[in-house]
């Protein structure tokens, strides 16, 4: 009995001093939405101005654009990936990464992995996959966390197969993006101080345009924008400037088809109100604290120091002291921690996610050899989220309403999704921009169910074909938590479908 009790003794003590640090690196990326909201409510009011904001009509801002690449550089073959270090036996797809230059004056390049699909690629869509941040890496969040063909390892070296991969049914690209972000970059340093939305919507425009000229056989192939987060700029920005050049010059260069992106940051006020919402729904917040918020917030322009008093506590700063160590992108989910001796572990077990993941990336790319496998820059620092660039956050919309109704009466598939247990974008403020847009329902909130008889989530579609889905179980990084849901949900988007109704023994 002695030894045993000794035993459980040192297990806690070795517990209780390890450390967790995968919510203190969440709480980099979350911060960087938090603190976001919190700057646009200082500096500009919800209405805008529709003078200066490009998003106001997009034609007049963006129709101009060229509809093909003038000078065209790079190849196909010289961007081939042979195999990537560590990578598992029998890889049955074909894999392409480099550089596109989308402005040659001040020499910025945009780095891109592409994978295309294993089954019948050539009859498989286009699908551009956007991480948020804003300044976060597809490369590193969404190929190799989330819904690309590998995930990394915990040696930092080696990579394993991810069963649920887009490229199941899409040919995939990942694009870092703006310059700054991943092994992007520009030659001229004052670009990282000029980053913003349009210009991100622009670069990525003349990408497309450059890498279709290096792929050709995919114009005219069906084109869809995917991502989460800040993608919910990224993703109806770019769709806004491709459609904008078609109807100004009649010319379709992407074939674009719709846009699909989850956990999105829609509304700078309504975000902020929703995530403080989400955190008193789930238990996390007393009903003291969400009355005082409610009586000095009314999370508009005019709100000041009161309401900042009273979201205080939930502010990113004290965030852990208040909520306790949770993860802000999945409040269910286990955290990653760092032991005394500098191991990590996981603080507990949900299948197929490991919380520690996002420090074996960086140690992947930073390899040398992984690097030279790529062609990436040889000995370029690789970062998950840029530490150097800054945001034009004036010159971003309040609220993407506006663009995604402009979107929606174009004829365009949007579709937006939430992982309902995500605090940084949640699901509650996802549902207040959604009622924005003011839309007749046309098939009503219902479950939908995955091959196995689950329950996926829910749907609900509206006039204009909009489509609004829930994951269930998932949090922020949606195809991180929930790879079979997130890819039924995906297929379903390309199919122009809602997922099923029923379970497989009901029907």
């Amino acid at each position: 009995m002695g030894r045993k009790y000794n035993s459980y003794c040192v297990l806690l003590a070795f517990l209780l001093l390890a450390v967790p640090i995968t919510s203190a690196a969440a709480l980099d990326q979350a911060a960087l939405l938090r603190q976001f909201v919190k700057s646009r409510s200082r500096v500009q009011s919800s209405d805008g101005s529709a003078e200066t904001d490009p998003w106001a009509d997009p034609v007049s801002s963006f129709g101009h654009l060229p509809t093909y690449c003038k000078n065209p550089k790079g190849s196909k073959e010289a961007d081939r990936i042979k195999a990537l270090p560590g990578q598992p036996p029998r890889v049955n797809f074909e894999q392409y990464s480099g550089y596109v230059t989308v402005n040659e004056e001040h020499g910025r390049a945009l780095f891109y992995y592409f994978v295309e699909s294993p089954y019948d690629a050539a009859s498989k869509p286009l699908v551009l996959w956007l991480n948020g941040g804003p300044g976060c890496s597809s490369l590193g969040a969404g190929a190799m966390r989330e819904l690309g063909p590998f995930r990394v390892n915990p040696d930092g070296k080696t990579l394993r197969r991810n069963r649920h991969a887009w490229n199941n049914v899409a040919n995939v690209i990942f694009l870092e993006s703006p310059a700054g972000v991943g092994f992007s970059y520009s030659n001229t340093s004052s670009d990282y101080d000029k980053s913003g939305d349009a210009r991100t919507a622009v670069d990525s425009y003349n990408f497309l345009l450059h890498w279709l000229e290096r792929f050709p056989e995919y114009k005219g192939r069906d084109f869809y924008i995917a991502g989460e987060s800040y993608a919910g700029h990224y993703a109806p920005q770019l769709a806004a400037v491709i459609v904008a050049v078609r109807e100004f010059t009649g010319k379709n260069p992407t074939s674009l088809k719709g846009i699909f992106v989850g956990n999105p940051f829609l509304d700078n006020y309504m975000n902020d109100k929703g995530s403080l919402e989400f955190l008193w729904n789930h238990g996390v917040m007393s009903d003291e604290m969400w009355a005082n918020i409610n009586e000095h917030c009314s999370f508009g322009p005019s709100d000041g120091v009161l309401c900042d008093e009273a979201k205080s506590p939930f502010d990113p700063v004290n965030f852990f002291t208040t909520a306790g160590q949770i993860d802000p992108y999945n409040i269910y989910a286990p955290i990653c921690i760092q032991a005394p001796n500098g191991t990590t572990y996981s603080s507990g077990y949900l299948p197929g996610y490991d919380p520690c993941i996002e420090f074996y990336v960086p140690n992947y790319f930073n390899r040398l050899e992984v690097q030279n496998a790529v062609h990436a820059r040889i000995n370029t620092p690789w970062s998950t989220c840029a530490g150097n660039l800054s945001w034009d956050w004036e010159a971003a919309p309040v609220t993407m309403v506006p663009t995604l109704s402009w979107l929606v009466k174009t004829g365009l598939r949007v579709w937006l999704y939430s992982g309902d247990m995500d605090d940084v974008c949640p699901i509650t403020a996802t549902r207040y921009s959604v009622n924005d847009l003011n839309l007749t329902v046309t098939k009503p909130w219902r479950p939908w169910y995955t091959p196995a008889n689950e329950v996926g989530g829910y749907v609900q579609q509206y006039k204009g074909g909009f489509t609004f889905a829930s994951v269930r179980g998932a949090g922020h990084l949606v195809p991180s938590f929930q790879p079979k849901r997130s890819l039924v949900l995906f297929y379903s988007f390309l199919k122009g479908m809602l997922p099923p109704a029923v379970s497989l023994s009901q029907s």
